[in-house]
């Protein structure tokens, strides 16, 4: 990682004046650069840039460098730009810039002087950088003139940048559901501007929940979303503007996976609510091996609603219903003439007849095996890397919000036909 200057020399004209940056005073200088590199130490930075047109160099270059050299200070290698100000020559700036920077630099940038339009166009290769050669940001420095010349102070800008960052992170939280970058960034960044996320409990609240989506974990989802939240409202309530906007991005995003009734540990209609909640985000997240899934193991536990009342989700005699709801599965993808079941199946289907007949009469049990063998098909694909197709199917998101509507409609029928 090299440590890199950059900095801005401009036409104006510059006084004579004392900076000062975190408690230390520079030495008397018409130039904020001179300053700022003699407080950061001679041999500090790896390289030292300063961005000039024509009339800047002619004006200050020669002067500046002579300062620098007295101080120890160098070489200063020149990025020259044009003072032509169309759109061609703003990508032209932009460019010049970027081919000085390395992957994994860490700037410290100096906007004092920039020339007209220039910082402007710096500040968006800095969020471009950021992204494309994963740059570090150690400071963006502004030199405050005074006229009272022993009191001109320099300002570190960096917070305001950080929070591009910061930003993106939790764009990627909501939009991913990858926590990765938001960890990293809350490692980084010691500003404490956006300390609300500077918390390692949330960060690995989020780390648990986007796991438990990421894994199929759905059993697990409703308490590690709620976990998260619980901590998204406490630091609501003493976070800055800026990080309440974010966490409510946050909430906004995952709080389809909580629910006001408490879990019943039955399959009963909040646990199916909650499915097609968890469905729905993993679709939106293009998560769609696990999103179908969750759908086909929601039509298996459509067969455990009348299960052993001592048996719950959690508890282990209700884990061991679970191969049941795979012979309702079997029920569902075949018409009862073609049902070929034996030894322990065939217990198991007869015992699972009660609620089939209720579906049936529900007339629902020919919507539910229409969705079960489509459905099986696309998971099968998923299942097998898709080896028995020429290609995956090419309407996998399509049908997937598709699959998620008739499962939201079959729940509210069986509301109607109170069937939980």
């Amino acid at each position: 990682m090299r440590r890199i200057y950059i900095s801005f020399l401009g036409a104006g004209k510059y006084l004579e004046t004392k900076y000062h940056f975190n408690g230390n005073v520079a030495p008397s200088s018409c130039y904020v650069q001179a300053a700022e590199l003699q407080l950061f130490g001679s041999g500090y930075f790896d390289k030292i840039f300063v961005v000039m047109t024509q009339t800047s160099r002619k004006k200050h270059f020669e002067l500046l460098s002579a300062e620098l050299t007295a101080a120890g200070i160098g070489p200063v290698d020149s990025i020259d730009i044009t003072e032509e100000l169309g759109p061609e020559n703003q990508w032209s700036w932009f460019e010049n810039i970027l081919s000085c920077i390395d992957h994994g630099d860490e700037l410290t940038v100096d906007l004092t002087h920039g020339y007209r339009i220039v910082p402007i166009v710096f500040s968006t290769a800095l969020n471009f950088l950021q992204k494309a050669k994963n740059i570090s940001i150690q400071s963006v420095l502004y030199g405050a003139y005074e006229k009272d010349t022993e009191n001109s102070p320099i300002v570190d800008l960096k917070a305001f940048y950080v929070i591009n960052e910061w930003t993106d992170a939790v764009s990627r939280l909501i939009e991913d559901a990858d926590p990765g970058k938001l960890a990293r960034v809350a490692e980084q960044d010691t500003s404490g501007t956006i300390s609300a996320f500077d918390d390692p409990e949330l960060i690995n609240a989020f780390d648990a929940l986007t796991g438990s989506l990421k894994n199929v974990d759905v059993h697990n989802v409703r308490n590690r979303a709620e976990d998260a939240l619980e901590i998204i409202s406490a630091k609501e309530k003493n976070t800055s503007l800026t990080g309440k906007i974010l966490l409510e991005l946050v909430k906004e995003k995952f709080v389809s996976l909580v629910s006001d009734q408490p879990a019943s540990g039955r399959y009963d209609e909040n646990y199916f609510s909650m499915q097609l909640a968890i469905v729905k985000l993993l679709i939106k997240h293009k998560l769609f091996m696990q999103a179908y899934t969750v759908m086909r193991e929601f039509i298996g536990s459509l067969g455990l609603i009348e299960m052993d009342k001592k048996a719950k989700i959690g508890n282990k005699k209700g884990r061991s219903q679970r191969h049941k709801a795979e012979v309702f599965v079997n029920m569902l993808q075949n018409t009862e003439e073609k049902w070929n079941f034996n030894g322990d199946k065939k217990i198991i289907q007869e015992n699972l007849m009660p609620i089939y007949i209720k579906f049936k009469d529900a007339d629902l049990i020919f919507t539910l095996r229409s969705l079960c063998q489509e459905l099986v098909q696309y998971r099968n694909g998923f299942d097998h890397a898709w080896t028995a197709k020429k290609e995956a199917f090419h309407d996998i998101e399509t049908k997937g919000l598709n699959f998620q509507m008739l499962l939201n409609d079959i729940v509210e029928k069986m509301k109607q036909k109170q069937i939980f």
